[in-house]
């Protein structure tokens, strides 16, 4: 019976040693950026996107304003890219 109570021991360790192992040698997750907020847009470009008949033309149009915005970081320069006048 000690013998039995004995290679369970035996085999619990293994276990718990090969987990570490895995661990140690497993791929590292990749990191995630988290998630910025989105940019504040000046309701002239909103009228702008609104001025689109489909809700996913709209919300595609409001994307782009977005990410125009966070190239160029001059709401001026957005105006100018997507065709509107400057405010100034």
């Amino acid at each position: 019976m000690l013998i039995h109570v004995l290679w369970a021991a035996v085999v619990v360790y293994a276990i718990h040693r090969v987990g570490d192992i895995v661990v140690r040698f497993a791929p590292a997750r990749p990191e995630v950026a988290p998630l910025q907020p989105l940019v504040e847009v000046p309701e002239d470009l909103v009228a702008l996107a609104m001025q689109e008949r489909e809700s996913w033309a709209q919300e595609e149009l409001l994307r782009v304003i977005r990410e125009r915005y966070e190239d160029l970081k001059d709401w001026n320069r957005v105006r100018a890219a997507v065709g509107v006048g400057r405010i100034g």
